[in-house]
């Protein structure tokens, strides 16, 4: 998040406008596993608070974002980028789903949180963006579909770079990830989640908080979304009761007509 964001955030009054807008790429023929899982993961947590919002898909959702990173979250005249920014920015106004949580579990969240962070959206990255076979057969076409020949050439090409380099940065050096090396970073993730989530119906209780949210947008995008491979899918499946808490999610914050209908 910016200076210019935070300072911002820091004046925002405790109301929510009725014209709050969540800005995406198009769903059907341009967005992306990881671009999908944040945009999800921020409409449950709006959805969790009751919160109205408008989701409006954009070819250009990525162009508009101050950080680059989506969705974008319209507000007034804030405008702020990524999940947990825009979490942060929710919380400001005064709407949270933490409060009841002591300073112990608060901890314990971020932890988990931070486990999500290091796992799923480098994971994500990779399938899409590194994987030869993912990026050839679908990442080329949707990201590419926003732009005009040559210029969608070039544009996969500058993105693919920048997520090699972004992936370099936390460790991802290139050559020393595989799919078979991410589906155990994946199962040991899950496991951890799924330890936590254990038989309750939320992670820290009755109530979802904010890691209730993050986690439905990466696991429920993951066993959603067709690719080459679904060997990711597949390793979240071994673990029912996550399955089951994606459904549950789905079912009562999105409804019939929610992501799981589209």
């Amino acid at each position: 998040m910016s200076l210019l964001q935070r300072a911002a955030m820091s004046q925002t009054s405790n109301d929510w406008p009725e014209d709050v807008c969540l800005f995406q790429p198009l769903e059907d023929e341009q967005i992306l596993l990881d671009e999908n899982a944040s945009c999800l993961a921020v409409q449950a947590y709006i959805n969790m608070c009751k919160l109205n919002i408008e989701v409006v898909p954009k070819k250009n959702a990525e162009f508009m974002s101050p950080s680059g990173k989506l969705p974008i979250l319209k507000c007034g005249k804030m405008v702020v980028s990524e999940p947990e920014p825009i979490i942060s920015f929710i919380k400001q106004k005064g709407f949270t789903l933490s409060q009841d949580l002591s300073e112990t579990q608060k901890l314990d969240m971020a932890a988990y949180i931070s486990l999500l962070n290091n796992v799923f959206i480098p994971a994500e990255s990779f399938v899409t963006w590194i994987d030869d076979t993912t990026y050839e057969q679908i990442t080329r076409s949707r990201y590419g579909s926003a732009f005009d020949w040559p210029l969608n050439y070039v544009m996969c090409w500058k993105k693919r770079k920048e997520i090699a380099r972004y992936l370099e940065s936390v460790g991802w050096k290139q050559g020393k990830k595989t799919l078979t090396k991410l589906e155990d970073d994946l199962q040991r993730c899950c496991f951890s989640l799924s330890q936590k989530l254990g038989d309750s119906e939320y992670f820290f209780g009755k109530k979802p908080t904010e890691l209730d949210a993050l986690v439905f947008g990466h696991l429920f995008t993951i066993l959603t979304t067709r690719l080459t491979d679904n060997r990711l899918a597949q390793t979240i499946r071994k673990f029912d009761n996550l399955v089951s808490f994606c459904r549950k999610i789905d079912k009562k914050y999105f409804g019939p007509s929610g992501s799981e209908a589209s």
